[in-house]
């Protein structure tokens, strides 16, 4: 390895003055370098050759001696270069190799006085830049006085990493490594990973696979070849509904009539329909007569689009709407709600079910709701009940039976609406107030209705004779 000797003209004095000058400028020049960078730690710049001709230069020593007679370096133009570990302060000189470079660092801090340049620039005194990558806070070259210049580099959470590189070209770089790049490497003793398992509760799916609507069986949506979208009772719950109108309207289904006092009669597709199924039969007390449904002891609602006359006997083109209620449950649950809104609206609802003997073959399940609503119309004031009890018993493995019975009861004030003439058209008479009721005070509609039913189930199991086929896999004819 050659070490590089700058030599230095000196003045003429006697013999031992010059030998003791020479001695002084060996003594100061010549020092060990401990640390020689490689060239894979050397950093390069990806856009410019001028980077090729850096040599690294050794920070804790001075390139030549400062004494008064030493000129003053003129720094140009300082540049800022952002890098993969931080950043690249370039001090644009033509003559880098004569600085003196004094580092050090105090907290945060990076600082460097160079004792002979000069700061130069054009428009300003001074330079600064605030946070030019994530990790320094702070980059500023200013004159110290009339002979020193001094570079400061402020980390975030501690003193940055700099190296320094010579330049022919372009002068004095500062190779600055960023204290978040710093972080991000890998330390030699590092704590071993924490593992979390975090348990929580699925959300519930809106997704129903099975329909029977369509096949009067439970069979897959995918393989229905009919139009079958099936409304389960998560996805009315998340949207607050109260009625089957609001329920259904997510799936393109909505109201015949605009009146309140309709019951449930729906449109699809362009015709109006009152076909309503209540668990696959037909429900005749359904509809515009008995006022809207309640969903309290609705599980799901499947609604078929297009007409199924070859299921159900006549029908309506548009559809047909099949409300599943609730079935009762083996194990114990209970369920409370209320819901409160603007018009005196409130709705408590009451849902219980489980086992009435302990191997659980005999079942219950009760939904009670009540519903109270005004109007912004005056006099108008609307109630409704449900009460809606059911026992399943298990007769054996293979057979069960299950009674339903349903209680209904609407009170409702009838609205026949008002006319165009003075409510959005102009009226000689004067303007019609919206609230308005044009029927007597004591006008109400009150039905009742009650729903008796029961499915029965079972499985039957068929023995096939078969003795010739299992005598071909070596048996002795055994039925199976």
């Amino acid at each position: 390895m050659s070490i590089p000797v700058l030599g230095q003209e000196i003045p003429n004095t006697n013999a031992s003055e010059q030998q003791l000058s020479s001695q002084k400028t060996l003594t100061t020049t010549i020092e060990a370098t401990t640390k020689i960078p490689r060239l894979s730690e050397l950093q390069f710049s990806k856009n410019s050759a001028a980077y090729l001709f850096r040599t690294p230069r050794n920070q804790n020593s001075v390139s030549q001696i400062s004494q008064p007679t030493t000129p003053v370096v003129s720094v140009t133009d300082v540049k800022v270069n952002t890098t993969d570990k931080g950043i690249e302060l370039i001090l644009v000189t033509s003559n880098s190799e004569q600085l003196s470079v004094l580092p050090k660092t105090e907290g945060n801090s990076y600082i460097v006085n160079i004792p002979n340049a000069q700061l130069q620039l054009a428009s300003r005194e001074s330079f600064q830049q605030s946070k030019p990558v994530a990790g320094i806070a702070l980059v500023t070259v200013a004159n110290v006085d009339a002979n020193t210049l001094r570079v400061t580099v402020v980390g975030e959470t501690g003193a940055p990493v700099v190296e320094l590189f010579d330049s022919q070209s372009e002068g004095l770089v500062f190779g600055v490594t960023s204290t978040a790049s710093t972080a991000q490497q890998p330390t030699p003793k590092q704590q071993p990973p924490i593992e979390l398992d975090v348990i929580g509760a699925a959300a519930g799916s809106y997704n129903v696979p099975d329909a029977s609507t369509a096949t009067k069986t439970p069979t897959p949506v995918r393989d229905i070849p009919q139009s079958v979208q099936v409304v389960p009772r998560q996805s009315w719950e998340a949207q607050g509904a109260v009625n089957a109108i609001d329920a259904l309207r997510s799936v393109g289904v909505i109201q015949a009539f605009n009146s309140p006092s309709n019951g449930d009669v729906f449109t699809i597709r362009g015709f109006q329909t009152s076909n309503l199924l209540r668990n696959g039969l037909k429900d005749y007390v359904g509809g515009a007569t008995t006022g809207q449904t309640q969903l309290n002891d609705i599980e799901q609602i499947e609604v078929l689009r297009g007409p199924a006359s070859v299921l159900y006997g006549q029908g309506n083109p548009g559809g047909t709407v099949n409300f599943i209620t609730k079935q009762p449950l083996s194990e114990p649950y209970f369920a409370a709600s209320m819901t409160a809104g603007s018009y005196s609206l409130y709705q408590p609802t009451l849902d219980i079910s489980g086992p009435l003997n302990s191997d659980k073959t005999l079942l219950y399940r009760l939904n009670v709701s009540y519903f109270n609503t005004e109007s912004f119309v005056d006099f108008f004031n609307s109630q409704r009940y449900l009460i809606a009890p059911v026992v399943s018993w298990q007769i054996d493995p293979n057979t069960k039976v299950t009674f339903e019975t349903e209680f209904r009861y609407q009170q409702q004030f009838p609205r026949t609406g008002l006319p165009a003439v003075g409510t959005v058209l102009s009226n000689p008479n004067g303007k019609i107030p919206l609230t308005l009721n044009t029927l007597d005070v004591n006008a109400k509609n009150d039905t009742s209705s009650v729903l008796l039913g029961y499915n029965l189930e079972h499985r039957f199991i068929a023995w096939l004779e078969c003795d010739w086929l299992l005598c071909l896999h070596g048996c002795t004819g055994d039925k199976g």
